[in-house]
């Protein structure tokens, strides 16, 4: 190896070959709550660098593939536990009726895409039309897109693409599902002769769904939603009521659908508003739940979309910084127009701030369109569920720590103790930590001075 270049084979795996680390400096107590006693348990004093690493927990492989993976089998297991049970979950939920669904976007122009084969096996063409759009430019394409066509998602002509509509739907998508939720509910308690308080009382409506951006620059929702009853014990999962089946609920999600809508601030009109609704193509199908290779591809199926690398849509990794900043970045046409057109809108502090306001976020130094600019307005969670449909990220993380924890005990002849002797996680001990960031990388990595307090502290009991 060439001198100040480090042998990669010599470097130290950190944080389980994790590709950005996160570095921190601090200590770990233990107290003891009747005498008060405070014994030091650990300290990045004591370990190479002085610094802990630990896992950035990127769920993206472009940016980290180790961390891509462990978030890709959390995923699954969070998704499979709500379906077959597991982790806390009964397995009778297997029994329970469930939907998976699928939301689109509306179309704001007519964009290039690769269409089903047909009889012959080969794809048809992308959209056979004649003549020209308003703008002088074709408005058809013959071409048989392949798999990864670079013109894929991308608009046949830019000038008739609606990116500021495109921009502002994805900025509404959480506000859109939630009062989606809020319907089927009302409407599932309408079909029943309830009240929604009523209803409450007898059914809990869960899910957990997964948001893909496709290569048009606009998101899709993948969900499952399960069924289930209520009793006196609301920790209780339960068998729904009878009358609760897939065909109600699908019934009426279709119903909703096909009405519910949200205001926005309109970016063509200043005062105006129009409203943001899903479009046409919605696939609501019955989830046949007494087999357990049936939750497993669709837990498969929904972890796919959470970990696979967003730049091969053509969106960022991470957040964009400036216009000049853009201008540095490898993006395609589209995609650029599309983060362009997040800071143009964004420029304007009121229609910004009345933005935020219409998707329900909290006014911050930074403005939701230039936030997530880098995510063509969309600011919502790529993973989100109901919070009695299953097990959580936090319960996995917590488990595989115990577990590390266990096996370190284990290999050194002894078990797994507090600083005073008693088992982990007696209530006679409190836990205190108090943490640092100190910067990204591996041990081979330049240390960064540290900005600023970005401390962390937590107390456990």
């Amino acid at each position: 190896m060439s001198q100040g270049v480090p042998d990669p084979r010599r470097v130290p795996v950190v944080a389980g070959g994790c590709s950005s680390p996160i570095r921190l400096t601090g200590h770990t107590d233990h107290v003891d709550r009747g005498s008060g006693e405070v014994r030091r348990v650990f300290s990045s004093a004591g370990q190479p660098g002085g610094v802990v690493h630990v896992r950035c927990n990127n769920r993206r492989e472009s940016v980290c593939p180790a961390c891509s993976q462990v978030y890709k089998r959390d995923a699954r297991r969070i998704v499979l536990s709500g379906l077959a049970g597991g982790g806390g979950v009964p397995d009778t939920v297997a029994g329970h009726p469930a939907l998976f669904v699928t939301l689109t976007a509306p179309s704001f122009g007519p964009v290039h895409s690769r269409r089903a084969p047909g009889k012959d096996g080969q794809a048809r063409a992308c959209r056979p039309r004649r003549g020209t759009c308003p703008h002088g430019r074709a408005a058809g394409c013959h071409a048989r897109h392949g798999d990864g066509d670079p013109l894929l998602g991308s608009p046949l002509c830019a000038d008739c693409f609606d990116y500021p509509g495109a921009v502002v739907w994805n900025s509404l998508v959480p506000r859109l599902w939630k009062a989606t939720r809020d319907g089927v509910e009302s409407a599932v308690a309408r079909s029943a002769g309830l009240t929604v308080a009523g209803l409450r009382r007898q059914l809990r409506i869960t899910f957990v769904k997964a948001a893909e951006m496709q290569a048009r620059g606009l998101v899709h929702l993948h969900a499952v939603i399960r069924l289930d009853g209520r009793t006196e014990d609301p920790e209780q999962i339960t068998a729904p009521p009878t009358w609760a089946t897939t065909d109600l609920i699908g019934d009426c999600l279709r119903a909703v659908l096909a009405e519910v809508t949200v205001p926005a601030p309109d970016p063509d009109d200043p005062g105006g508003t129009r409203v943001v609704r899903w479009g046409a193509q919605v696939d609501i199908s019955p989830i046949v739940l007494d087999r357990s290779t049936d939750a497993g591809r669709i837990a498969n199926y929904l972890a796919k979309y959470l970990t696979k690398s967003v730049q091969a849509g053509g969106m960022l990794d991470r957040p964009v910084r400036s216009l000049a900043h853009l201008d540095r970045l490898p993006l395609n046409v589209h995609g650029r127009r599309l983060v362009e057109t997040c800071w143009q809108l964004g420029a304007d502090e009121q229609y910004a701030a009345a933005l935020d306001e219409a998707a329900g976020r909290l006014p911050a130094r930074t403005v939701g369109l230039l936030r997530w600019s880098h995510q063509w307005g969309f600011g919502g969670h790529w993973l989100t569920k109901a919070r009695r449909y299953s097990m959580t990220f936090t319960v996995l993380r917590d488990g595989r720590r115990v577990w590390a924890r266990t096996m370190i005990a284990a290999q050194s002849g002894g078990s797994l103790v507090d600083a005073f002797g008693r088992p982990d996680g007696d209530p006679a001990t409190v836990t205190l930590r108090a943490w640092q960031y100190a910067g990204r990388g591996g041990p081979d990595s330049p240390r960064p001075r540290v900005v600023g307090p970005g401390s962390f502290r937590g107390v456990q009991r």
